[in-house]
């Protein structure tokens, strides 16, 4: 027989697999070499990519159908659960450990990585998010790790952390997230070549039980696929690599999740270990419904597999419950998350949108990446409300290379509002205004980066004015327009209190001729600036919001409302 060629992605992980695939190839007698491609997903940054199936194996497996390689190796969890039938899975090799890993910056509290990769040590999901602080940030972009956090601590913010696990750790190392999740196999093979360098193994790390965070199907495990036509050729290739246990075990896996209609990116764990199965399962709407600001749960299931019946959790989203007595919270950000989590402390909470939000999907900068170029010098994404994520969402399904690229969100809200419809940002600034975002970026970003910032007709060039006085170098355009809406009038009580949103929201509310109460509470200090410039609002007292807003609203409900 030639030689083998082997088609793998280029990654220090992937070519781990490659070259283990090829030592057992080379001591069963044959002779193989090792053929690197690079995949859309390595070329890809942003947030979204967790809703493309597939997207690390398309590349491979099209050179091994062109006849380039000969068989392609890959994370079994990558792998759909439905192949075209241009290909058949060779062989599954021997299973690694399936555990993910916690790991965030070095603690007393907690044993470091390289400790905990010699040991058994493992905890429950809620002794492991106990170390995450409130309002944490966690980098992952996996649906599955998500909506299982999320879950457990719905305060938590997701991250989107891409790239190589050296990448992934550096944004660790460089304050971006407050911890990270990472499958424990891929660390340890990275370990064995010595490719995790002494920072890395310093830092703290949690082993999260499989029992009670259940891997994804086919982690730690290592598949071959080859042409339909050549599986009966290959048929001593699988007897040299396939481990039996480790077909079994996975199909059944992949089986289950196939059966309760998922692909590899659905947001269910199912570990299957001979005869015992552990299963948690997330609802389809998941993250409809953690946007709802309500509680979900899911199927979960630890037992005989025999005694598993795969179900798909349906979990409808329930009707808000306003009260009708008491003085009520009037917003104009028109959010249903933040308005049902206030409904939960007992505020009565009206939405009254005032703004109307026009894209403008022309003016935004089209094809503006360099496939030659480095990923690290490509541009980030500045969105500095949730309507600008609202619109760069929007926009970007017609402009993929803003799928590409690295998100940066201004503060929690901007953030959750692009998390709601499905992207994960790579970065959130916690900042309150332009002022603390500029202190953000000048100490987070290097000067290198270019700054992508869509603003609306009627925001100031002050942002982008201060960060090119900084050295950035920035590219600003009119993104979407903010239109006063003409809305009905609404009944408003002296107890009641007012949630400005914007200054576009204050000036709207004049416009409007709508009745205000004694308190308002305002969102960021140009928003304070434009309120406190309006004769209108003068006989109100007026509050910039400090923290998050669900956060700072029941805080002092309960100081200035409660009984």
């Amino acid at each position: 027989m030639n030689k083998i060629r082997i088609g793998t992605r280029t990654s220090n992980l992937a070519m781990w697999q490659a070259n283990y695939v090829l030592q057992k190839l080379e001591q069963s007698g044959y002779s193989a070499e090792i053929i690197g491609i690079t995949s859309t997903g390595d070329k890809s940054l942003g947030g979204d990519l967790a809703s493309s199936v597939g997207q690390f194996i398309h590349a491979v497996d099209a050179q091994l159908l062109a006849g380039n390689i000969d068989i392609a190796v890959h994370s079994t969890k990558d792998v759909p659960v439905t192949i075209s039938e241009d290909f058949a899975t060779l062989a599954y090799l021997e299973r690694g450990c399936t555990n993910d890993l916690l790991i965030f910056p070095n603690s007393n509290s907690h044993t470091n990585l390289a400790d905990l990769l010699n040991s058994k040590t493992e905890l429950s999901i809620g002794q492991a998010l106990q170390a995450i602080p409130h309002s944490g940030m966690v980098g992952t972009v996996s649906g599955r790790r998500q909506s299982f956090m999320l879950s457990k601590r719905p305060d938590i913010i997701p991250i989107a952390v891409r790239g190589q696990v050296e990448t992934r750790l550096k944004r660790l190392q460089e304050g971006r997230v407050d911890a990270i999740i990472l499958a424990e196999i891929g660390l340890k093979r990275l370990h064995e070549i010595g490719a995790l360098a002494p920072w890395i193994l310093a830092m703290s790390a949690i082993r999260i039980s499989d029992d009670d965070w259940p891997t994804a199907p086919g982690q730690g495990s290592i598949s071959v696929h080859c042409r339909s036509e050549d599986y009966q050729k290959f048929s001593d290739l699988r007897e040299a690599l396939n481990h039996v246990e480790t077909e079994i075990d996975v199909t059944n896996e992949r089986k289950i999740l196939r059966e309760i209609g998922g692909g590899c990116l659905y947001p269910a764990g199912i570990k299957v270990d001979g005869g015992k199965v552990a299963a948690q399962i997330s609802p389809k709407n998941w993250r409809e419904i953690f946007c709802q600001g309500l509680p979900f749960d899911g199927t979960r299931f630890v037992g005989k597999l025999s005694d598993f019946t795969p179900k798909l959790p349906d979990e409808q989203i329930s009707k808000s419950n306003n009260s009708n007595g008491g003085p009520k919270l009037i917003s104009t950000l028109n959010s249903d998350r933040l308005a049902r989590i206030l409904q939960n402390q007992d505020i009565n909470v009206i939405n009254k949108p005032v703004i109307e939000l026009v894209p403008k999907p022309e003016m935004w900068p089209k094809a503006f990446l360099d496939e030659s170029s480095s990923r690290s010098s490509w541009p980030y994404l500045v969105l500095t409300s949730p309507f600008a994520a609202k619109c760069a969402i929007e926009v970007a399904k017609t402009n993929p290379d803003l799928n590409r690229i690295q998100w940066l969100a201004i503060g929690e809200g901007t953030a959750r509002a692009c998390f709601m419809r499905g992207v994960t940002v790579s970065i959130c600034a916690k900042a309150r205004d332009s002022e603390q975002l500029i202190q953000y970026i000048d100490n987070m970003i290097e000067r290198s980066t270019e700054l992508m910032i869509p603003r609306s007709n009627v925001a100031s060039g002050e942002l982008v004015e201060n960060l090119r006085k900084l050295g950035f170098t920035t590219t600003t355009w009119i993104g979407y327009e903010n239109r006063s809406k003409a809305v009905g009038q609404i009944d408003v009580e002296g107890d009641d209190v007012l949630l400005l949103s914007s200054p576009s929201s204050a000036r709207s509310w004049v416009e409007n001729s709508l009745p205000i109460p004694r308190n308002i509470l305002c969102m960021g200090k140009s928003s304070l600036e434009e309120i406190e410039s309006l004769g209108y609002f003068s006989n109100s007292k007026v509050e910039i919001l400090k923290g998050p807003t669900s956060d700072f609203v029941t805080e002092w409900w309960k100081q200035n409302r409660g009984d």
